[in-house]
This record gives C-alpha cells, structure tokens and sequence, in this order.
C-alpha cells in the first residue's frame, strides 16, 4: 500500500463529503424509518446543551387555527407593493415556523433541495465519479476515480489534476466551487482540462455525466494480517456493503481490523446500529431520549449477537468524527470492543428528524438527544480516544494509522501467543 496516498484520500474525505453529498443525516427511528439525525456543516463549532437540546413536553394549544397564515398570504399576495408569489410566501412563512425554533440544526428543503437529500441519503448523485480534493499548491488532484463511472471508462486517473472546468481556470478555487462545476443533471456533458504529471502532459476531456451509486467505504490489507476499511459515512446497505468487505479480508489473511472513522460526519442511525451489531454479541448500543408525537420517548437499541465479536479492532477518530461516527466509536469503546485511537471527536449529540411535506419539500428539526452506553451525551464534549495522537495536514505520514498498525500488530503477536 502506498501511504502517501491513503494520507491524501483520508484528508480528502471532508472533500469528499462536499463532493457527493448535500446533507448527511443519522436516522432515528421512533415511528418513522425516515426520521433522520442531521450532521452539523463541515465548520466546527461549540454546540451547547440548551436551546433544541432541552425538551419540554407541552399539551396541544387550544383555539389554535392555520387559517390567518392563509389570510396573510393572500392579502400580501393581492396588495403588497413588493410582489411576491404565493409559493415564496409560502416558503417564507414555513422559514419562519422553522427560525422560530431557535435550532440551528432546523431547516426547510424546497422540493428541488429535498430530492438531492435523499438521493445522498441512498448514495446516489449525478456526476462524473472522482473524489478530489486540494494539494499543497491549491490545485484540483483526484485521488479516487470510482469503478463504472463516466470517469473511469474515460481513463482519468488518481494523480491527474484538473486545471480546467469548461473554460474557467481552477488553481486557487475553492473546491466547492470546483465540484458544483462538475456535477450537474445526468446526461449532461462537461469538459476538463487535466494535467497528468507523471507523464507531463496536458488534455483535455468530454464526459456525460451520469447518476451511478456512491460507495460509502474502501478497504485493503496494510500488510500481511491486517485489514485496513475506511467509512466514508453511514448510509443504507452500508452494514452489509462493510459485512462482504470483512469476510473479504479475513478470506485475504487478516488477522485484525483498522476500522477508520476519521472525517466520518455520520449517516443513518439504522446503519450505525448495524455495524456495532457486527462486532458486538450482547450490550447497549445507544439510548435515545426526545419527544415523538407531542409525549416524551425513550428507545433503547441493544446488540445482538455479533459476526465478528473477536477478531482485534481498532477505530481511528478524529475532530470531523461526528454524530453516527461518535455513536458507534462510542457503543465499540464503551462495550470493551475496540481501542480509540486518534483526536477527540466532534462532539454531535443531538437528533433531528426529516419530513416530507406534501409538496415534495422538506423540513428537519432537532427532537432529542442519544446517549452512549455508559450513559454520557458527546454533545459539546465529544470522544476522547484512548490512544491520542495529533496529526498534522501537513504531515507526510499519516501518524494516526501508523500508531494503529503498532498497536495492531501488538494485539496480534499477544493473541498468537
């Protein structure tokens, strides 16, 4: 294995959130399968425990009617002097429902912003198939060219660097910028101006983009005996995508697994369930705490038995490790299953639902909180890992996957004796 590489691929993996996915959330499940657990923006912020994070079960309001939202909506419609469309009046008034919360994590999704959720959400976007992210020059390399996408058959290649989009020069761009570029509606073309350095030569290509699946995790063996999986995030069939990759490694000669959740922002609550549940044979998983239907709830999900409740296990966690990634960092370490090794944790406690209204648009707001197996919520707080080591974006080595493999091959060696 190349570690140069895999260093870029994990420092790119907050790229690659940017890239592929509009919204990541964590599914919570009280009596909807579509209840979601958002995951905060790439930013890192100080998230406090009051405001969305207190619940207060209150009863129905009497005398309550919607029919003055109506009537305002009309009337402003009809007379205002700024005019403005029933649906932007519409949008405005639910935006105002939803500010109301004082829920940072609160939003509205137009129709449009709703169906690009969910297809994240399933995995799914419309594109040309690289993960990319920015070198130390601030140009556009791509690290990762996905199998059976428009740019793997057109023979674009991890190394090559995108120096153009169309006709607009990309060094020093932002690469959210760089990415909206290159996405865009299946069957639309866009072409790119590549740099291939080892060859140093200059091309230029036309791709149709495409909507093809978005794989939620990689994975090799660092040597000999040791299976390295990387999870991008949490997302349906990612249980049993990462159950057929395990068996592909131990059927490869692994002795032990490096289970990397680094700048892992979370996915559903349904998948992080099922991976503890591979690894784990009896014991809490996560305790969720909130209001449903205007009463106060409480679920508890517990382990079942396990595949793999022996093979040594090692779980890399650092600051972009967030919510569904906490949830299962924290259940394999407080279960006695695993060994934390990395930097604290985002600290992502809080869970919010996502609605479908009928229109096709969306809301999603905060409705409780989860709590880990030893009873503590990471919000505000995060996970410390047991084993801290601090790496630097400018590192050449990845010191947190070193570290992994000493300990490793360490856990091995004792198991052989």
């Amino acid at each position: 294995m190349r570690k140069d590489f895999l260093l870029r691929a994990i420092l790119a993996v907050l790229g690659i959130i940017l890239v592929f996915f509009a919204g990541l959330f964590v599914g919570i499940n009280f009596s909807s399968v579509r209840a979601l657990l958002f995951q905060n923006s790439v930013a890192k912020v100080s998230e406090s425990s009051g405001g969305a994070s207190d619940f207060e079960t209150k009863g129905t309001d009497e005398g309550f009617e919607v029919k003055p939202i109506e009537e305002v909506i009309e009337l402003v419609y009809g007379n205002a002097l700024n005019r403005k469309s029933k649906q932007e009046l519409l949008e405005s008034a639910i935006n105002g429902i939803i500010s109301s919360l004082g829920d940072k994590y609160a939003e509205y999704f137009s129709k449009e912003e709703y169906k690009l959720v969910m297809e994240s959400y399933g995995g799914t976007m419309s594109g040309i198939g690289v993960i990319v992210t920015l070198d130390s020059q601030e140009r556009v390399v791509i690290v990762k060219v996905i199998e059976d996408t428009p740019a793997y058959r057109t023979g674009l290649r991890e190394g090559d660097i995108i120096e153009k989009v169309e006709e607009e020069n990309t060094k020093s761009m932002p690469l959210e910028k760089v990415v909206a570029l290159i996405k865009g509606e299946e069957g639309t073309k866009v072409k790119l101006g590549i740099y291939r350095p080892d060859e140093d030569i200059r091309f230029e290509v036309e791709i149709t983009r495409e909507k093809f699946y978005v794989p939620n995790l990689f994975s090799e063996m660092l040597d000999d005996s040791i299976g390295y999986i990387q999870y991008i995030n949490f997302q349906e069939g990612g249980a049993e995508r990462l159950d057929t990759e395990i068996q592909k490694l131990i059927s490869g000669g692994a002795k032990g697994i490096i289970f990397d959740l680094r700048n892992n922002l979370g996915g559903t609550l349904d998948d992080a369930v099922k991976v503890c549940d591979l690894f784990l044979d009896e014991g809490v998983i996560v305790t969720i705490k909130g209001r449903s239907e205007d009463k106060e709830k409480v679920d508890e999900y517990t382990a079942e038995k396990g595949k793999y409740v022996e093979i040594p296990l090692i779980v890399l966690i650092n600051e972009f490790s967030a919510s569904a990634s906490e949830l299962t960092a924290g259940a394999l370490k407080d279960n006695n299953r695993a060994i934390l090794i990395g930097e604290k944790s985002f600290g992502k406690g809080t869970v919010q639902v996502l609605h479908e209204l009928s229109d096709g648009s969306g809301i999603k707001f905060t409705t409780a909180k989860y709590y880990l197996p030893s009873g503590i919520s990471v919000e505000g707080s995060g996970i410390v890992p047991d084993i801290v080591v601090e790496q630097e974006w400018d590192a050449r080595e990845d010191l947190q996957l070193n570290r992994a493999v000493q300990e490793m091959k360490s856990l091995i060696e004792a198991l052989a004796k």
